[in-house]
């Protein structure tokens, strides 16, 4: 690997997150960009067409500026070509305005609006590559998530099999990655088939410019025509009842026609509301597959997918670790793989724990490390009831300690990884006795009035 292209390697993960962009969109525009060269003052890209050149000119210049500040650790003079550019021949005549100047958007050409791609349809390979890289095959799989690649994965083989297809779970886990996962798939074994993905968000958009301009005709024909659609997010029909007229038409009108329709959600159909009781009945017709959050193995197992992936050489220890520290969101383990990959490579270090509680800090700044979460939710009790973190963890059982202890005991079992043998070792217990305190909060949050504002209040000023 030479030199431009392992900069770039190092630049790419930690330019994703200056962008903040939809991976889709930050592959359209990045995707193929490439490194020429670059010097202490000066770093020259090439962009693969002059459109590209423009819109990351025009509007990412200062994320680009700010991203080799950030990994580099100085500034440099930002340049962006064509190769049809470099290759010319220079020009006869001396210039002195020869350097490369953001290109104005003339007013009247759409402002320079973003295209944004994501619609997939059978031979609009340019449009389907975006999204190559999301397959089944790359999809770690685990107890909290098989089920839900099963029946993508027998839906992209037997279209209809399950219709509709309804996956819900909360954002981060995999639900777009498992649909471009069934574009893919059936990119290659299907290529007759019409498939159409679309973000509920950008529906709702195309429905309102169709309605607003009165020509509706084309945006029903787009959908209502298609052999497979895949709506992302369709939560956001919620509370809007025009669009969810519109989309039940377009949902009966598939189906009678034996079309597949694959939804995701970030809640089951019975919990978006407001939503219809028809457009419910139909989501709820097909087959429901949910998405849970990973457990500890196999975050362990995505962890050193994702970090063989980028080239990151990361000790079992330290595997172990991130699993503990980033517990909700795959998409938070990537990003925090893909800043460390940044940080080690142009520091040539190793990945230690010290790199990755700075990685979290920076992409979840309330991820604290468990050292650091024990001594705060002891503190804080201490504080609350007025009693020392030494007789918090004594025998001592008068009432005023053993209702404070009880709370400790609750809040390190509800804000930690932590088991309930790790607990009751801090309080020199065993780990029924551990089981018995969790009962008890739990109980008196039920039942005892206030009680549960309480622990409120002191988990929000332990997160402060």
């Amino acid at each position: 690997m030479d030199e431009n292209q392992s900069i770039m390697e190092a630049l790419m993960p930690v330019l994703e997150t200056n962008v903040g962009a939809a991976p889709s969109i930050f592959n359209l525009w990045f995707g193929e960009l490439k490194l020429s060269s670059i010097s202490d003052t000066e770093a020259v890209f090439i962009a693969p067409t002059a459109l590209k050149k423009k819109i990351l000119i025009t509007k990412y210049i200062s994320q680009i500026n700010k991203t080799i500040e950030e990994v580099l650790g100085f500034a440099v003079d930002v340049k962006i070509f064509t190769q049809d550019e470099l290759d010319a021949p220079p020009p006869e005549e001396d210039d002195d305005d020869d350097d490369e100047l953001p290109i104005p958007v003339p007013k009247g050409e759409d402002d320079g609006k973003e295209e944004i791609i994501s619609e997939f349809i059978s031979g609009t390979s340019d449009k389907a590559s975006i999204v190559d890289n999301y397959t089944f095959e790359n999809f770690v799989v685990g107890s909290s998530n098989t089920f839900a690649k099963a029946a993508c994965m027998a839906v992209a083989k037997d279209p209809t099999v399950y219709n509709p297809l309804f996956i819900y779970g909360n954002s981060g886990l995999g639900k777009t990655h498992l649909l471009y996962a069934i574009i893919n798939y059936m990119k290659h074994n299907h290529p007759d088939l019409k498939i159409v993905y679309k973000k509920c968000e950008t529906f709702l958009a195309e429905l309102i410019e169709a309605l607003q301009s009165g020509v509706v005709a084309p945006f029903k024909e787009k959908y209502r025509k298609c052999d497979v659609l895949l709506i992302d997010d369709i939560q956001f029909l919620a509370g809007k009842e025009m669009t969810q007229e519109e989309f039940f038409h377009t949902f009966s009108s598939l189906y009678e026609s034996e079309k597949q329709i694959i939804l995701t959600s970030d809640r089951p159909p019975k919990d978006i509301k407001p939503l219809s009781d028809r457009l419910k009945t139909r989501f709820e017709g097909g087959l429901l597959a949910d998405v849970q959050p990973p457990n500890f193995e196999l975050r362990i197992a995505i962890i050193r997918k994702k970090a063989d992936d980028i080239g990151l050489t990361i000790s079992n220890e330290m595997v172990e670790y991130m699993a503990e520290r980033l517990q909700n969101n795959i998409r938070q383990i990537e990003g925090a793989l893909k800043r460390l990959y940044a940080l080690c490579s142009f520091t040539s270090s190793e990945v230690t724990k010290e790199r990755v509680d700075e990685v979290i800090s920076i992409i979840d700044p309330g991820n604290i490390p468990t050292d650091a979460m024990i001594e705060k939710i002891l503190n804080a009790v201490s504080k609350h009831y007025g009693i020392d973190v030494e007789s918090l963890k004594s025998k001592q059982k008068t009432d005023s300690i053993a209702k404070a202890r009880h709370v400790a005991i609750y809040l390190l079992r509800t804000m930690t990884s932590l088991t309930l043998k790790e607990i009751g070792g801090i309080f020199d217990r065993n780990h029924s006795t551990v089981k018995s305190s969790i009962d008890y909060v739990d109980l008196n949050i039920k039942t005892v009035n206030g009680y549960e504002r309480e622990i409120k209040q002191l988990k929000k000023q332990i997160k402060s």
